[in-house]
């Protein structure tokens, strides 16, 4: 076959490309020109083989890198099934090389981390969360200092807060998530962590630390985020109907561009003068109240200490 092409390189073809000016020429004259029409002949067919060569190399080893990609994302996910707590995070991180190498898995990534986090941590059946109550004693309702998810679910949390800024097609689904305690400062990462555009309706966040967390666009409706420290956070587009905030540390926090907020709920939270609120809201009674009731606690008891709810006025 290779010789059959040589030959219709060299004959037939440098005919067709020389054309009828070498045909008129005559003796060495026409020998010199087919020469040189040969060499471009074989020069521009040599060209296309190597591309053709290119080509189908680059194919080859596009097939062959998705083939170990698809390989090493089932050996992850197989590590997340096992019972013993390194394996698993050995494949929470190996899942994160995955997406960091592979844009083209990036959706299929994040979506089993965020569903091994949900159903690892799910909440028990919900319960309406009601509006702070001044006489209750809301702190004894709080999980013990230094409760927090287990390790493999705080890894899997991180590597989603550090997921590449790629376009993702839906949210992640964290509805109902356990994670008390989640440790998610900004200080320990090397760029802001990102929580964005998550479903984290009905998640209980009680005595979560998400200072500077970027949650823009996420939903926090029906959340528990009773003694979560919010300072510095990123919370425009952020729903929180209904969510619970008491204690939760609002003092510096940017609430401007959020919805479902209302005087009921921040009469429970920690508020102060660097506290920045809707139009309505900073100007409601009730929240002047908690902010002046803020102040005046912390000015006695300490700037960590968290008064109890502020009554209606």
């Amino acid at each position: 076959m290779l010789l059959g092409l040589v030959l219709l390189v060299l004959g037939p073809l440098t005919w067709v490309v020389a054309g009828d000016p070498v045909r008129g020429l005559r003796g060495k004259e026409q020998v010199d020109a087919l020469n040189a029409t040969r060499q471009t002949v074989l020069a521009a067919t040599g060209g296309v083989v190597v591309a053709l060569g290119l080509a189908y190399t680059a194919r080859t080893y596009h097939l062959s890198r998705r083939g170990q990609v698809t390989q090493r994302f089932g050996a992850a996910v197989g590590q997340l099934s096992s019972e013993k707590p390194e394996e698993r995070l050995g494949g929470v991180f190996a899942l994160e090389h995955i997406l960091a190498e592979s844009p083209q898995e990036h959706a299929t990534v994040v979506t089993v981390l965020a569903t091994y986090v949900r159903e690892h941590t799910r909440r028990g059946p919900r319960a309406l969360l009601a509006p702070p109550d001044p006489e209750a004693d809301w702190e004894a309702a709080l999980p013990g200092w230094g409760t927090e998810p287990a390790a493999d679910v705080r890894a899997a949390m991180d590597v989603l807060a550090r997921r590449p800024d790629r376009p993702e097609p839906r949210r992640l689904d964290l509805r109902d998530a356990h994670l008390v305690g989640l440790q998610m400062r900004e200080f320990e990462f090397d760029a802001r962590p990102r929580l964005t555009r998550m479903f984290l309706t009905w998640a209980d966040l009680r005595r979560a630390d998400l200072r500077g967390v970027d949650l823009r666009g996420s939903i926090l409706n029906g959340a528990d985020l009773s003694a979560a420290r919010l300072h510095g956070a990123k919370l425009a587009g952020v729903g929180f109907s209904r969510a619970r905030l008491c204690g939760a540390g609002l003092d510096g926090a940017d609430l401007r561009d959020v919805s479902g907020l209302t005087a009921a709920q921040l009469s429970g939270a920690v508020v102060d003068d660097a506290t920045v609120l809707p139009e309505d809201l900073a100007a409601d009674p009730w929240v002047r109240a908690r902010k002046a009731a803020c102040l005046a606690w912390r000015d006695v008891h300490g700037p960590l200490s968290t008064p109890p709810p502020t009554p209606a006025p």
